[in-house]
Order: C-alpha cells, then structure tokens, then sequence
C-alpha cells in the first residue's frame, strides 16, 4: 500500500482534525476496543489502514486497523498464491472461486482477512519483527500501530541508510526472512515498501499473501522474488549479496530442518 498520511508528522494527531465514521469498525468499539478513529494511514487496492484510538483496556495508545475492500480477493494472483489455500474447502467452494463467481469472491476475501491474521500470529510468536495481531472480524484486522502520535513509522524505501546502518538493517531482514520460513511461510510479496522504520528495527507488513511452503509449488520462486527486492534496494546502500545464494542457501537448510 502506498503511504498517504493523513496525520501530520510535526504535531500530535487529534480527533478533532480527523475524526472518520467507519461502520467496519463499529463492532470493535462496542467490544471495548477502539473509541475514535483519527486518521487514515494507508490506502491501496486491498484496503484502508486507519490510526485508531484504543480503547484504555487494551493497555495501547492506538491501534492499527486495517480494513479490506469489498473486491480486494479480486486482486490475488491465483497462479502464484492460491496452491495451498484450497484445502479443506468444500467442493462447491472449490468451483466457485475456480470460475470467479460472486461467492467466490467472498471466500476468497474471508480467505485473505485470515490468512495475514494467522500470519502475523504465528510470526509474532516466532519473534519476527511483524506487527502484533489483536482482533480480527469480517474484512477487518486490528493490529499493532507502528508510530507514535506525531505519525506512523516510515517505510524503507523512504529512508537515507548510511553504510553501517544499511548492513544491520539488511542482516535484521534477512533473519527475519529465515524466522519466516522456519514457519513454513514466504512473504511473496516483501520489498522495501512493506518494512517499516521502528526504533532500529525493521517491521514487515502486508502479510495476506503469504505462502505455505509445504502446500505451494511456487515457495522457491517467490523466496527468491523477495530476496531480489531485498538485495536490490540494499544494493544502492553498499550492502553487496546474490538473492540466489542467499535463496539456496536458505531453501537448503530449510529442507533439512536446519532452520
């Protein structure tokens, strides 16, 4: 998602100058979680991320909730992300997101909220750098905001690194990319665009295309994609590698348990 704050960086975000009625997000509040929403953070063809104020029972300040389209499953490259996810369907689930039916459609959007849900939790609790999950309902996810009131974190590919910086930040990534697959799962999306800037540390975001590498043919690939991303813009900073060593070296040890 490209990055459209609303929230000005020099000042504290206020209710009064954005306050934004989302009818997704109603629910949360009758939960106790979330009272006011205050600005938007990010918008793209999958959805709206919004900067919330918590509800003082959930111990955070604000909470990030992002809210997905209605047509957002329309944007999934089937080839590439949905090996994988079709199992435990029931047939006729099956044939219509096979023939791109309005149900299908809205199984595959439930299947994309869950999916980057169950992502970000099984990551969080391996101790990658991710966001941490805190509900999830219909379209929507509430996760951890990265950022303080003044704005949200900055994203990578924003950043000036300078050499030392750019080398501790590349090795951050990559063992999160290992943390990753130590949890059978490939970002198959990760770029400098999707990882954030958070007191010295990287935070990868954007997770619902994720893939299971024990249920999908194209892991290897979009490992490598990811590592070609990475290296590619840690390349303009100084940080020299080859994304097919690193790929192999780490599909390697993957497959014998070495992760």
């Amino acid at each position: 998602m490209n990055q459209n704050p609303i929230a000005h960086r020099d000042r504290e975000v206020s209710s009064h100058d954005h306050e934004i009625a989302i009818p997704e997000l109603d629910d949360f509040v009758k939960r106790g979680l979330l009272t006011e929403v205050y600005a938007t953070l990010t918008s793209g063809k999958e959805g709206t991320v919004y900067c919330c104020r918590a509800h003082p029972s959930t111990r955070c300040r604000f909470i990030a909730a992002k809210v997905y389209r209605k047509h957002a499953a329309r944007s999934i490259r089937r080839g590439l992300y949905f090996e994988g996810r079709e199992r435990g369907m029931k047939g006729r689930e099956l044939r219509a997101v096979q023939k791109g039916t309005e149900l299908g459609h809205q199984i595959m959007a439930g299947m994309w909220v869950h999916a980057e849900y169950d992502a970000l939790h099984r990551l969080k609790q391996a101790g990658a750098d991710v966001p941490e999950p805190i509900a999830q309902c219909d379209r929507v996810i509430l996760m951890e905001y990265i950022g303080n009131g003044a704005g949200p974190a900055p994203h990578l590919h924003s950043a000036d690194l300078d050499t030392d910086t750019a080398h501790r930040y590349f090795a951050l990534i990559l063992h999160n990319i290992e943390i990753m697959l130590s949890e059978h799962l490939i970002h198959g999306d990760l770029s400098a665009y999707n990882i954030l800037m958070w007191k010295n540390r990287p935070c990868i975001i954007d997770l619902p295309q994720a893939v299971d590498v024990r249920f999908n043919r194209n892991a290897f690939e979009l490992l490598q994609r990811d590592l070609e991303n990475v290296c590619r813009f840690f390349a303009s900073h100084g940080v020299v590698s080859s994304a097919i060593d690193l790929a192999t070296s780490l599909w390697e040890r993957y497959q014998r348990a070495l992760l």
